[in-house]
């Protein structure tokens, strides 16, 4: 801690900070451009010059660049100095001379930082009347849209996305007045990180496509502080809507310990599923509209079921939907669990105990050595941007993996070597040998070695899992190699969903043996089913239980293929729409807020909990317990009590080994895509570019079976065989095919259910798979299975 002097005023500074940086956090209004906290300088845009003061006889004052001087005891400044002043007006108006006369019609007006810093420094009219330089615009892909005219290169766009997020897809191009941002082809962006232009560029260059299609001022906006559902990190957010629609997701809250600064695309971008055509907007009953209010329909449909009742929540609602469908259940002494499999729930509360050292998003970027095990962009996109800065700072990062990954591309280009792709059945074995290195016992594997030297040496290990990728048995392997490290190492399990932890803690020992149990004995003949679809997974069970029930009644605020199959379809309101309160990965209690009401009518749990339950305080007492001080909206949350988020020891129903696997017989990797999710699978923008299916493999087996890139490829898993278009990929490990989640759910496989291959040339499937596939996927037509 030191202190500098500001026009005569003392402002404290960190080490390691820059005296822009510390003048900002002392609130002096200092103007930049080129400057970002996440990003640091560039020393390009001349903005946020000030005039030092001499400290010694015959010493003249001298114009710096504060964003690229290093704070330092004692130093003096004049940012009121008029050479100073003259030097920000000038530099303003140098950038002006191109801008063009757009303000009124800007997509940015009200939130641009050009305009506020052209007002703050007084340049407020034009000498230059010349010709303005004009510069072309690209095509971005559907998510975000490029004005170059608005550009005062600042270059931050380019330091964002290629120091940063390690992107290679887009840079600068040309030279001096005439400098370029763009990709070297049109199209979108490769990274899922791409949205976040939009958030770092300081004019209107880069904005929010999907916001201009329905684009309001941003003054006009209904704003409030809000959660992320798209994953397990629970990332900050500002949620816009207007007029009962959602408009606008962008990061909130700079000073954020969950997500500083950035969003991922799928948050940004995946929300909008909500806004789907397709969303359940009215009360319906076998498929009619009904005239009547969601909670009357609710209770008349309750009354019908004559308490054989039965309630499934879903891993994917916030803590609060989940205790208010327990109590409710509680009350009319119903099963209630939010897994929609006993698989499930062993693996989501053995990965939610596994968490109780996790490391924050902070924590993992501070790192110095990270292990990973498994495909982690595609499943928690922000602990992988974390990740990333290890990279990139040249400090070890190993990867554990199966099939193609962000990550993976990201970290072969800086530290090659680091990657080990192999069969999902033999992770197992890998995490074994690891421990046993790490134990310094002898093992023949060169990188298993390295991985194990690097976690031993490293003075802040963060070892990172992706618990939809792993069984019990991994999870198991990871803490104990981690408890191997400490007190110095700490482990994160990325968890299934947003409300992994939430469904964790509400739920009964066994509950969803139990609710099953119950509708396969006939003593539950009404299931009513909260934000959740489990006739869209390839647990067989479901669909013969469905069978059994008189009434299946689905509260959802997206259309499932659930939702398609109720008896009564109820709307429910999505995470902005609605208060609430979630957990995250690390164990966070964190509380959002209502933004906007739509303009039908909704159910959310406070609604629930008004017109069904009798003793509403036994909410608030369970949460007491669980937090004697809750969070607010918009700040960082609340880290609970370990021992408080520990989950009662289950018999494991998931197997701890794999299955057995023949040497040479291919098997089961899922593949997943960074912008899939239960919301943003409904969002059409993102969705646009979700990869058409395919079947991933490595060129050693395609050339086994004589495969070219795009070579149909008959999977047999069981009885079940679909044909698809074969992608090489030199990131997917031997004898392994890379399916994404329908695909799977078709072949009714596991991750590594082993498979029989045939090349094929059959491009067309028959009536009845068609048929099939349309049920499992909501496909509206499929006529080719690389289609659907």
């Amino acid at each position: 801690m030191g202190t500098i002097y500001i026009d005569d005023k003392a402002v404290e500074f960190e080490p390691g900070q820059n005296v822009l940086d510390a003048a900002r956090k002392a609130g002096i209004d200092t103007p930049y451009f080129c400057y970002h906290p996440a990003l640091g300088a560039a020393g390009s845009c001349r903005i946020c010059a000030m005039e030092t003061v001499p400290q010694k006889e015959g010493e003249k004052p001298r114009t710096v660049m504060t964003c690229s001087i290093p704070a330092q005891d004692g130093q003096q400044f004049r940012f009121k100095s008029p050479k100073a002043k003259q030097i920000q007006k000038a530099v303003v108006e140098f950038y002006m001379t191109n801008h063009p006369n757009d303000c009124p019609v800007c997509d940015e007006g009200g939130d641009c930082h050009l305009q506020d810093t052209t007002i703050s420094v007084g340049h407020a009219y034009r000498r230059y009347d010349g010709q303005k330089r004009t510069m072309p615009d690209q095509f971005l892909g559907p998510l975000v849209y490029q004005t170059m005219n608005r550009c005062v290169t600042c270059y931050r766009c380019v330091r964002f996305y290629q120091d940063y997020a390690l992107g290679d897809d887009f840079g600068a191009m040309g030279s001096s007045n005439h400098v370029l941002f763009r990709r070297t082809e049109d199209g979108a962006f490769d990274s899922p990180f791409s949205g976040n232009l939009v958030s770092v560029c300081p004019t209107g260059v880069f904005t929010d496509k999907v916001y201009r299609r329905k684009y309001s001022r941003t003054w006009m906006l209904e704003k409030a502080p809000s959660i992320c559902s798209g994953c397990s990190v629970g990332c900050n957010i500002e949620v816009g809507g207007r007029e009962g629609t959602l408009r606008r997701v962008q990061p909130n809250n700079e000073a954020s310990k969950v997500n500083p600064y950035f969003i991922c695309d799928r948050g940004r971008y995946g929300s909008h599923g909500t806004e789907s055509h397709s969303r359940p907007k009215y009360v319906s009953e076998q498929g009619k509209v009904v005239k009547t209010s969601p909670l009357d329909a609710l209770k008349i449909a309750l009354v019908r079921a004559e308490g054989h009742v039965g309630i499934l929540g879903s891993v994917e609602e916030d803590l609060t939907t989940n205790l208010a469908l327990k109590a409710i259940a509680k009350e009319m002494n119903a099963p209630f669990s939010p897994f929609i499999s006993p698989q499930q729930e062993a693996l989501t509360k053995t990965a939610v105990a596994a968490n109780h050292n996790a490391p924050s998003v902070s924590d993992i970027e501070q790192s110095d050595a990270v292990f990973v095990v498994g495909e982690l962009t595609e499943h928690a996109p922000m602990l992988d941007l974390a990740v990333r800065q290890v990279i990139k700072t040249k400090k070890d990062v190993y990867v554990l993996h199966a099939a193609p990954s962000h990550l993976v591309t990201a970290l072969n280009k800086l530290q090659r070597g680091h990657v080990k792709a192999i069969a999902p059945s033999q992770w197992q074995d890998c995490l074994t040998q690891i421990k046993t290195a790490v134990h310094d016992g002898a093992v023949e594997d060169l990188w298993i070695k390295d991985v194990a030297n690097a976690l031993k040496q490293a003075e802040k290990p963060v070892i990172i899992g992706v618990a939809e990728l792993l069984n019990t048995a991994d999870i198991s392997l990871l803490n104990s190699i981690t408890e191997s490290l400490a007190p110095k190492a700490k482990m994160a399990i990325a968890l299934p969903s947003a409300g992994s932890v939430n469904a964790a803690l509400t739920a009964q020992d066994n509950s969803c043996a139990e609710l099953m149990t119950q509708i396969e004995s006939d003593k539950i003949k009404t299931l009513v089913v909260v934000g959740s679809d489990p006739l869209n997974t390839n647990h067989p069970h479901w669909h013969a239980l469905h069978d059994k029930l008189d009434q299946l009644i689905v509260i959802d605020k997206v259309l499932t293929q659930t939702a398609h199959l109720s008896d009564t379809l109820l709307p429910l309101a999505a995470w902005p729409e609605r208060d609430g309160m979630t957990i995250n990965y690390e164990g966070r209690l964190q509380r959002f807020s209502k933004a906007f009401a739509r303009k039908t009518a909704t159910i959310d749990a406070h609604d629930m909990i008004e017109t069904l339950m009798k003793s509403p305080e036994t909410i608030e007492q369970w949460l007491t317990e669980l937090a004697p001080t809750l969070p607010q909206a918009g700040d960082d949350g609340i880290i609970i009590e370990k021992d408080k988020l520990k989950c009662t020891e289950l018999p494991l129903e998931q197997k701890t080994n794999p299955p057995a696997i023949q040497s040479t017989q291919p098997q089961v990797a899922l593949s997943k895509w960074f912008g899939e999710g239960y919301i943003a699978d409904h969002a059409p923008e993102i969705r646009s570019l979700k990869p058409r299916s395919s079947a991933s493999i490595n060129s050693k087996l395609a050339a086994s079976l004589n495969l070219s890139n795009g070579d149909q490829l008959m999977i047999i898993c069981g009885d079940q065989k679909l044909v698809r278009p074969a992608v090489i990929s030199s990131q997917v490990a031997d004898l392994t095919v890379a399916l994404n989640q329908a695909d799977m759910r078709l072949l009714q496989a596991d991750i590594a259910s082993p498979l029989c291959l045939e090349r094929t040339s059959e491009l067309f499937i028959d009536a009845d798979k068609k048929e099939e596939i349309k049920n499992i996927i909501g496909s509206a037509s499929v006529i080719m299975m690389g289609e659907a």
